[in-house]
């Protein structure tokens, strides 16, 4: 069986359209997730979060979900991977990301980008996201 980072990134490969140079770091970010969850520099409190961000990208029905929008459908995965990785930046620092991050776009301008861009990304979508993961106080944050 083919790791799943690497079935993200077959995916992936042929897609041309909106936000397309977002979605090609899909892969990177669920490698992110994955790398901070096994850091033992990442508390038991932030665990959860990220144990969350990796299971929404594995999720095929998700709040835009791959299976009708393709590619696009990464969209959601990604903000919320960059909303986790904001977050943990903002207990932990920067450093921690930048350990775990094998991307080649450097991650801290690409979180920043992709928070900034949340209404062209997600639209409104950001509450029903946070709480199909079952973590509704973040849509607030």
């Amino acid at each position: 069986m083919k790791p799943f980072d690497e079935l993200l990134r077959e995916d992936i490969a042929e897609y041309e359209g909106r936000h397309d140079e977002l979605i090609y770091q899909a892969p990177s970010f669920y490698r992110l997730l994955v790398s901070l969850l096994d850091d033992p520099a990442l508390p038991g409190r932030l665990r959860s979060l990220v144990i969350a961000g990796i299971a929404y990208f594995i999720l095929p029905a998700d709040i835009i979900p791959e299976d009708i929008h393709g590619p696009y459908g990464y969209v959601d995965d990604i903000f919320l991977c960059a909303v986790v990785a904001d977050r943990i930046r903002k207990e932990l620092g920067a450093e921690i990301l930048d350990e775990n991050w094998d991307g080649e776009t450097p991650v801290q301008p690409l979180i920043d980008e992709i928070l900034a861009g949340e209404a062209g990304l997600i639209q409104d979508n950001r509450g029903r996201i946070f709480k199909y993961i079952g973590f509704e106080h973040l849509a607030l944050s």
